[in-house]
């Protein structure tokens, strides 16, 4: 029998392969090709670090059939499965591990290798794939055959895993920029930059919800708490609104140290439906916030209050700030009144302060609380609150 050749996977993934749209498209087509091509493969994963605020690295595990993706956890990074795993060795520095499960006297001194002993594994390989900044990531290899693998196709997947690396850093790369941007800049405006607006004045007109929201006696709660503590409030205000704000759909431009800004765009969804999704955020912040104070107290620390605007209204969405320097954020005075209007709330001894655009798309859920001067608004503007 003719010995097997990975040559023609190393072809597709360099002219084909490397173009899938996904990371784990690539992986499942690459694994199943491996296979196709002789590799005895029943079991691949593979494992790769990232920057990301939530998530440490990302594994990928192939079962013969299709790829699975799990986002491993900063707290999951100190768990004993993780610390004692072959994964963690290939980053500290080996290169190759491999464990002969069929063999009486093979060390099982991973947590893992149980598991796939107790599945039928008799032979398991992890080895380290490089990338061009020097990150140390792996993947490994199992099969059921009956002896394992042979010296040639190890041979042959040490051919393969160069060229892996190089496509999968491609997508590692792609996929770190989506999240920075995301992370720093919102899943619209982050998009929208890597769509290529990326001069300064780029943007465009649009109607939307403006959110504007504030902490209550942040100079005293900064004071009396010191740096950290005052960080952590800050956390938990910021959890309870602005994760409000993303959790029904809305974008968070920016912080604004201890206040928020964020848009509801109205673009391809009727005006009176973004409003009521606005105004459930704001409810969903409320509840949220007053749970986070339930915590607070039973932990002995202080609670904290806030205030939300909302305004509907015209604003220049785009790239503002110097050519070396910029901020992908609205501008306009309806922003501006949105911040005006979040001001009232200490005044009219509400959570919530609504503008008569944002009543007029809403009707019974809102109640008058009487016109009040805006500053730098000409004429006084009734205002409203939620039944």
């Amino acid at each position: 029998m003719a010995a097997w050749s990975i040559g023609p996977v190393i072809d597709w993934l360099l002219h084909e392969g490397r173009h899938l749209a996904a990371p784990e498209a690539l992986v499942e087509e690459l694994c199943a090709r491996v296979r196709a091509a002789g590799m005895p493969i029943d079991r691949v994963a593979f494992f790769f670090g990232t920057l990301h605020p939530q998530y440490f690295g990302i594994a990928m595990h192939w079962n013969g059939e299709a790829v699975r993706v799990l986002e491993a956890s900063y707290q999951m990074a100190e768990t004993e499965e993780v610390r004692n795993s072959p994964a963690r060795r290939i980053t500290e520095g080996e290169r190759v591990i491999r464990r002969r499960l069929e063999r009486a006297d093979c060390p099982v001194d991973f947590p893992v290798l149980e598991e796939l002993r107790a599945a039928g594994v008799t032979d398991y390989v992890i080895a380290e794939v490089v990338f061009g900044n020097g990150a140390r990531n792996s993947v490994s290899l199992a099969t059921r055959r009956p002896g394992g693998f042979s010296d040639h196709d190890i041979a042959e997947v040490q051919r393969l895993l160069h060229p892996f690396g190089m496509a999968m850093e491609i997508h590692v790369g792609r996929a770190l920029s989506r999240t920075l941007l995301e992370t720093y800049l919102g899943r619209i405006s982050g998009k929208r930059v890597l769509d290529g607006q990326i001069k300064r004045g780029d943007g465009q007109s649009i109607d939307a919800v403006i959110w504007f929201s504030d902490l209550r006696e942040s100079t005293p709660l900064s004071a009396a708490l010191g740096e950290q503590r005052f960080l952590e409030l800050l956390n938990d205000y910021f959890l309870a609104t602005a994760g409000a704000v993303l959790e029904h759909g809305g974008e968070v431009l920016r912080f604004i140290g201890d206040a928020s800004l964020a848009v509801f765009p109205t673009t391809g969804e009727k005006t009176a439906a973004v409003c009521a999704r606005a105004v459930d955020a704001a409810l969903a912040a409320r509840a949220r916030a007053l749970a986070a104070n339930d915590g607070r107290r039973a932990a002995g620390q202080a609670p904290f209050a806030c205030g939300i605007g909302l305004h509907l209204g015209r604003v220049h969405y785009g790239n503002i700030g110097t050519p070396e320097r910029l901020e992908f954020s609205v501008i306009g005075m309806a922003a501006n009144k949105a911040a005006r209007i979040e001001a009232l709330c200490k005044e009219t001894g509400q959570d919530v302060v609504l503008s008569g655009t944002m009543a007029a798309e809403l009707g019974e859920r809102c109640r008058s609380l009487g016109r009040f001067a805006l500053r730098g608004v000409a004429e006084p503007e009734e205002v409203f609150g939620l039944c």
